[in-house]
């Protein structure tokens, strides 16, 4: 009977050691223990607690050993640490928690599992007033959706946003992506990802990169700074790449469809088609390109100029290509090296399995067109001037042309016929894109499919008992 008085007299006086310097919105209740020693340390009077159990407002904590100092607002616990609030429940291997502020700075093997998600960290400062944790040494989310790591983060809970610094690296089941920072909205599915961005889907058939990047849920992601992006049509990394290159890239995606938008220094390259321009805008439902603001366009042999130019493609050849007003195409022949010339305010080019057929100027039509003979030799040309002119072709060659009301003349072959031109000629093939001859890479190996640590045993247990409850529900 004396030993029961004596325990409860001592867990009176030991939970009123807790309490006489702290806070009422954060005093410390004692609710259980094995042994307690009061002591000092360094001179400061502290009482020591072994396999305790205590309880502030809002959490309740667990750990093998506790220190509470008496005259100072601090508690220091060690071991297998759990605590458990109404919104989260972390683990720890030491804590110091300072009663005040109720700062907490959280050491070895931290996770903080809140909702849907779980953070593992090495050092962790966390507010559980403003629900804030800083990760100061590595951080590592986890989500139904997938894993994001950094070597630095700030997470907050209440907003449901976080920012994470230096070699940040995101991965889930469609995507990677990386990049030297990440500010994140999870409840609105926002994020901003900043400097050496690099990202491609599960298949590798799409990629970008630049300098930054902002996505949303409704499909939107806007990347600037020298953006680049690679899209591939078809079932294997070889079949129907584009590459587009611009200092500024909007893209729409829904299921169904894609909508891109582009913006400065524009330039594509694919393998039947190349352009400059100012602007572009593709359609995927459409396969329509529109080129805005003084572009230039290649198909083959073929450079088409004029203030703006629509292409469109049926399953990535090119089907159709039109230029107003002042169009001008150039045709190289392949085997005379001349350059046939076709000018008015509007062209437009059919093609058939990936060459010309028709070509339709309109109005105020002007060509230039070089004849050969049956031995393919160069023999004269033909200079017309007409409101509408029709061009035939097949395989490539012209078998066929009429012009209505037409003022022209046949030239006779000349040493300087060669280097006859219409009025806005332009050929300029040193400005044609070319392939990128790299693909770009990641900076960084996978991301890990395991924490970087080994899991403490309480969090085991908690996990093993949540799959239970599971079960049973």
């Amino acid at each position: 009977m004396r030993s029961v008085a004596k325990y409860l007299l001592l867990a009176f006086i030991l939970t009123g050691a807790f309490s006489q310097r702290v806070h009422s919105q954060s005093i410390i209740e004692l609710l259980r223990f094995e042994r307690a020693i009061r002591t000092e340390v360094q001179g400061e009077a502290v009482q020591k607690l072994y396999n305790a159990r205590l309880k502030t407002k809002d959490a309740t904590l667990v750990c093998d050993s506790a220190y509470q100092y008496v005259n100072r607002d601090e508690l220091r616990a060690f071991g297998n640490i759990q605590i458990d609030t109404e919104s989260e429940n972390i683990w720890a291997d030491s804590l110091v928690y300072y009663t005040r502020n109720e700062l907490s700075k959280l050491r070895g093997r931290v996770i903080i599992k809140q909702d849907s998600s779980t953070l593992f960290g090495n050092v962790v400062d966390y507010n559980f007033a403003t629900k804030i944790a800083y990760f100061r040494d590595g951080i590592r989310l986890e989500d139904k959706d997938g894993t994001l790591r950094a070597e630095n983060g700030t997470y907050f809970q209440e907003q449901d946003s976080a920012i994470f610094k230096n070699n940040v690296q995101i991965q889930d089941s469609a995507q990677y992506a990386e990049g030297d920072s990440l500010f994140i909205n999870r409840s609105k599915e926002h994020f901003q990802l900043h400097s050496r961005v690099f990202v491609t889907d599960s298949s590798g058939t799409n990629l970008i990169t630049g300098n930054y990047l902002e996505a949303d849920s409704t499909g939107r992601r806007f990347l600037s700074g020298n953006g680049y992006l690679r899209r591939i049509e078809g079932d294997s990394l070889s079949a129907d790449t584009t590459h587009i290159h611009a200092a500024r890239i909007l893209m729409l995606e829904s299921d169904s469809t894609s909508q891109i938008e582009a913006y400065e220094q524009v330039n594509v390259w694919s393998e039947n088609f190349a352009s400059l321009s100012d602007t572009l805008f593709y359609d995927s439902s459409t396969e329509l390109f529109r080129l805005r603001g003084t572009p230039k366009a290649w198909h083959k042999r073929i450079q088409l100029n004029g203030r703006d130019i629509n292409v469109q493609l049926d399953s990535s050849d090119v089907e159709k290509l039109t230029a107003f007003p002042a169009a001008f195409a150039v045709q190289e022949d392949s085997v005379t090296g001349r350059f046939n010339q076709l000018k008015g305010d509007t062209l437009i080019a059919y093609f058939d399995s990936g060459a010309v057929s028709l070509i339709l100027l309109r109005p105020n039509s002007k060509i230039l067109y070089h004849t050969t003979d049956d031995a393919g030799e160069p023999d004269g040309a033909i200079e017309n001037a007409s409101p509408e002119t029709r061009l035939f072709f097949e395989d490539g060659d012209l078998i066929q042309a009429k012009m209505g009301q037409n003022q022209g003349l046949f030239l006779p072959e000349h040493a300087a016929l060669p280097d006859r031109r219409l009025d806005g000629f332009a050929w300029d093939p040193d400005l044609r894109p070319q392939k990128p001859v790299t693909t770009p890479q990641p900076r960084f190996s996978p991301v890990p499919e395991t924490p970087p640590f080994l899991l403490p045993d309480r969090y085991l247990k908690f996990i093993e008992s949540q799959i239970a409850d599971d079960k049973k529900n």
